[in-house]
């Protein structure tokens, strides 16, 4: 071999992508020669965590606001982003009928029951979410907030398991996914409230109080805010008002949930009865009627 062939190959340079463990993409530099070197250029690393928290067990249409952080824990920029699907063996009927909005906030305390809806939500149910995607730096975090919202007609005495799947993204890399899962469920149907009308002027709900002492504490409940008077056992019943609703409603069907109430007079997560009342306007005001 010539002393200018023995230099050519000498200076030869290979590069070489390939794929190393679970969850990180390399990249490789060789040299060839009698000896050689490997330099990492980065990995992409994709990490979640708060799920565990996330877990919803209703009794009614009360949302459940949590926390969700998203990482890209690798060496190199990316994008974050997810999807969710229904473990084999639960009810998915039941993650569709979950409404779900979510949306990128600043940190976990930010996240709250009270906290407004932000700028760059996204909404679904659980089984079909808009995927929740960031663009981060290497070794960096995003925190979204997630509202669960279990509809009137979601199946009662049921669980699904729902999987929150995260990748991180960096041109054709891609990290292997990471997996965070929750549970939904629901109680037992809970029996329907009775109702009566006054002329559309006001309702009059009641529920059964025959299986709890008679000085139980009850409330009507319309998107979890308390409409009507608190009322014990003794009667089992209250009377709402149009504009007793109207904070959160101002027309249509709302579903009016009825729960037990504790020694602070704050509701509890157990559901007595439930039904519905239609808000609407007349000429001479709002009126409400008892169901749809």
């Amino acid at each position: 071999m010539t002393v200018r062939l023995r230099t050519v190959v000498a200076v030869v340079l290979g590069v070489v992508l390939v794929v190393v463990g679970p969850s990180a993409a390399w990249a490789l530099w060789t040299a060839s020669g009698a000896t050689s070197s490997r330099t990492t250029v980065g990995t992409l690393v994709a990490g979640i965590s708060g799920t565990d928290a996330m877990s919803v067990a209703s009794s009614g249409s009360t949302p459940t606001t949590r926390p969700v952080t998203l990482t890209n824990a690798g060496t190199l920029a990316g994008t974050t982003a997810t999807t969710v699907s229904t473990a084999s063996g639960t009810t998915a009927a039941l993650a569709a009928a979950v409404d779900v909005v979510a949306w990128p906030v600043s940190s976990a305390a930010a996240c709250t029951d009270a906290a407004a809806v932000g700028a760059g939500s996204v909404s679904g149910t659980w089984a079909a979410l808009p995927s929740m995607s960031s663009s981060l730096g290497a070794r960096s975090s995003a925190v979204w907030c997630t509202r669960s919202t279990p509809r009137p007609d979601a199946p009662a005495s049921s669980r699904a398991d729902v999987v929150l799947t995260l990748t991180t993204t960096t041109g054709s890399w891609r990290s292997a996914p990471a997996r965070g899962t929750f549970t939904l469920t629901t109680a037992a149907a809970v029996p329907a409230m009775g109702c009566t009308s006054d002329n559309d002027n006001y309702v009059t709900v009641t529920w059964p109080t025959a299986d709890r002492p008679t000085d139980t504490w009850y409330g009507a409940f319309v998107q979890g805010t308390m409409v009507g008077a608190v009322a014990q056992g003794y009667s089992g019943s209250t009377t709402i008002a149009p504009e007793q609703v109207r904070p959160v409603a101002t027309s249509g069907t709302q579903t009016v949930v009825v729960r037990v109430l504790d020694s602070a007079r704050q509701p509890t997560d157990t559901v007595v009865a439930s039904g519905t009342v239609t808000l609407f306007q007349r000429d001479d005001g709002p009126r409400i009627r008892c169901g749809s």
